[in-house]
């Protein structure tokens, strides 16, 4: 059986040594979906603050399984906390993570959709939602192994990405300087150096099917990622 994935995303992507039964289409997943098929398997990861909408992409997924078809949903929790009490109001980084999740909802998108995924899944009719949390370090100060890994890759996404997670949101929500955004960053890259400091958030994963129906093969997938 040949299986064919269709991935949405709202820029062009690069589609070198892409494989034959894999199709991209450049669309915005918020609006109405217009596929003439419904699919065996829907996956949606990382999508945070591009939606304004969660119910009706949540309703829109369910609309568009197969019977029996199955879909997953993956995404964070930013609130950044500490299982020590090592991160505190005088840190910078959770002044950044406070004014960061305040300026993504003033431009009307969610910043922390995972603890909240699980309710619209249910509203929109999804049965049997199976929730997973996981911890993610921010740097490698936890003693297991392998969130020591997990922890060193998202200090690395966090270091490199920084300026691009800030500028758009305070400059034009919060009304900060490019200059104030650099002076954050600065103290921001400061104090992730310090092992003492045992800054996390979380990650929601949700897998269901959204009818009693019995699970079948995938001959065709839908993917929305970010």
């Amino acid at each position: 059986m040949v299986r064919t994935c269709t991935t949405t995303s709202h820029q062009g992507l690069n589609k070198r040594r892409v494989p034959p039964n894999v199709r991209f289409e450049v669309d915005d997943v918020e609006a109405d979906w217009t596929y003439h098929q419904k699919f065996d398997y829907i996956h949606c990861r990382f999508m945070g603050i591009a939606i304004k909408d969660w119910p009706k992409l949540v309703r829109q997924s369910n609309e568009h399984l197969q019977p029996g078809g199955y879909a997953e949903f993956i995404d964070l929790d930013l609130e950044w906390t500490s299982p020590d009490g090592s991160l505190t109001e005088d840190h910078a980084s959770l002044k950044f993570n406070q004014e960061f999740r305040k300026a993504s909802r003033a431009a009307n998108a969610e910043p922390c959709p995972g603890p909240l995924l699980e309710g619209h899944l249910k509203d929109a009719g999804f049965e049997d939602v199976v929730t997973q949390k996981y911890v993610w370090p921010v740097g490698t100060w936890p003693a297991d192994r392998h969130l020591k890994e997990v922890g060193a890759w998202n200090y690395l996404q966090i270091m490199e990405g920084l300026e691009g997670f800030t500028y758009a949101l305070f400059t034009r929500q919060l009304g900060y300087t490019q200059k104030e955004v650099e002076v954050i960053c600065a103290n921001i890259r400061k104090e992730m150096k310090d092992p003492k400091m045992h800054a996390m958030f979380h990650l929601y994963v949700f897998d269901f099917q959204p009818s009693p129906f019995l699970f079948c093969p995938f001959p065709s997938c839908s993917g929305t990622d970010h």
